[in-house]
């Protein structure tokens, strides 16, 4: 067989998109056609190599017979670049010191042949070589056959090149599409669980389904919600709504739309949000907040795609797919009577859970970092490190409050009041309680004041106003949403 046929015969059996299978075929064409018991590649340089493939007859995988191989006599090729050959004795694996195994070791006839040139050191040197041996029972390696092989691999070397840049390229264009995937996600963590997190996201964007995010406050869930917008490729729009934020009254309106005149105020048709996120995604934030007659209406928009608004006898088809979030245990809610189970049972088949900070603390230097970097740009800053004690502080608390976002705002605060220019040191960083403390019980306690404060506050004001929520509103000076949110906190409505 000439050179010409052996290319072309190696080369249709090949995946020419794969160095490792190009090569592989390569060697089990040797072993066949030059009565080899074995043909190996080495890649790399003398002392430094190794074994890409090895192939024995039938095209045998051999690669656990490396550690077999006259290693001289592969660094001797490397360092010359010449064809080196020999006859040794060559030992099985398994053969032992021993008088009685001598019998087991063979004489072969071994050649190294120089396979890729390339440089190191910008020098030209011999990048990979050939290994091939045979039985004594046949005769030596000839010129013609070595002539043979070493046109071969000439030949060949330029699609094993040609390959290996394939792969690279190949490899960096992966690369780059899990950077792009990363910075549509837009969450920074390696930890593994949000590594899953993220490989469920990925899964989740390109599929119609509703999506239910469970998670401690702060932990990130719409940005989860925002991470599975921008992968969807959706063309309308993302609009969140905090279902606590909503006047119980106006809620229906809010999120299903109004007809003119169908109440007092209503002078003209106004779109609700699951109109205005036609195409899109709308995020219901704080879904264990939504009264339980809307929870019936929600329910049925889920189930039928449509929607009714207030004031009209015709119910609308809307494209919006739903992604909700929650802090509370919905199931435990189901059980006080203070959440729809059928809306629950709709909505737990597709969850994602996002862990708090304190089970992936190895992400909390990262994060520092980037909210380093935000606040930089965001304060005209120019911060570059953290303090050896600020390090271990922050790395060290529990974030029982507040998660990520308590970790944004503490390290936020200090940049505003830190006087070294560009190293954040521990003396402003704010804690609810200190580093390495648990928290749970003085913070339960705290919250447990502080709610029972607010509730009285709000109740006295009402009271004092002789229930005009309208006047209660002005005379503790809060928003509408923010005072609406409080009587829903606490019940009041």
């Amino acid at each position: 067989m000439d050179r010409f046929q052996a290319f072309h015969q190696i080369i249709t059996k090949s995946n020419l998109a794969s160095r490792h299978d190009l090569i592989t075929k390569l060697m089990s064409f040797f072993v066949n056609e030059l009565r080899s018991d074995r043909a190996m590649f080495f890649a790399g340089s003398a002392g430094s190599f190794r074994c890409e493939s090895a192939r024995g007859p039938h095209g045998v995988g051999m690669e656990s017979t490396v550690k077999q191989v006259p290693n001289e006599l592969i660094n001797k090729c490397f360092n010359t670049g010449a064809v080196v050959l020999d006859r040794i004795p060559i030992a099985p694996a398994d053969v032992k010191a021993t008088t009685s195994s001598w019998g087991r070791i063979q004489i072969k006839h071994i050649v190294v042949i120089p396979a890729v040139a390339g440089t190191r050191n910008n020098k030209p040197a011999t990048t990979a070589v050939l290994y091939l041996e045979r039985p004594i029972k046949f005769p030596a390696y000839q010129e013609e056959e070595i002539s043979f092989v070493r046109d071969l691999l000439r030949d060949i070397s330029h699609l094993i090149h040609n390959t290996q840049m394939f792969e690279d390229q190949s490899h960096e264009i992966q690369q780059l599409k899990k950077e792009m995937v990363r910075s549509k996600i837009g969450m920074v963590s390696e930890h593994p669980s949000m590594l899953k997190l993220f490989h469920k996201i990925r899964k989740l964007a390109h599929v119609p389904s509703t999506v239910l995010i469970r998670g401690e406050s702060g932990t990130g869930k719409e940005l989860v919600a925002r991470a599975i917008y921008n992968l969807s490729g959706l063309e309308g729009p993302f609009i969140s709504v905090n279902c606590g934020g909503i006047e119980p009254n106006l809620m229906k309106s809010e999120l299903f739309g109004h007809k003119k005149g169908s109440f007092t105020g209503a002078q003209a048709d106004r779109d609700g949000y699951f109109k205005r996120a036609e195409g899109g995604i709308l995020f219901l934030d704080e879904l264990a907040e939504m009264p339980m007659d809307i929870q019936v209406l929600l329910l049925r928009t889920l189930q039928q795609g449509e929607i009714q608004p207030v004031g009209s006898d015709v119910q609308e088809v809307v494209h919006t797919r739903v992604v909700a979030a929650t802090h509370r245990d919905l199931r435990e809610m189901v059980e006080k009577g203070e959440f729809r189970n059928d809306l629950y049972q709709r909505l737990k088949g597709i969850s994602l859970f996002v862990p708090p900070l304190r089970e992936r603390q190895s992400d909390i230097a990262a994060l520092m970092e980037f909210f380093m970097r935000k606040y930089n740009d965001k304060l005209g800053t120019d911060f570059r490190s953290f303090s050896d004690q600020a390090k271990e502080r922050l790395c060290t608390y529990h974030y029982c409050q507040g998660n990520v976002r308590e970790l944004e705002h503490i390290i936020e605060r200090a940049m505003v009041f830190e006087e070294d220019p560009h190293v954040l040191s521990a003396d402003n960083l704010d804690f609810e309680s200190e580093p390495g403390q648990s928290g749970q019980d003085e913070s339960g306690l705290f919250e447990e004041r502080m709610d029972a404060y607010g509730r009285n506050l709000l109740q006295e004001a009402i009271e004092a106003c002789h229930s005009n929520k309208t006047k209660a509103m002005k005379k503790l000076g809060l928003p509408r949403t923010t005072f609406y949110a409080l009587m829903n906190k606490y019940k009041l409505s």
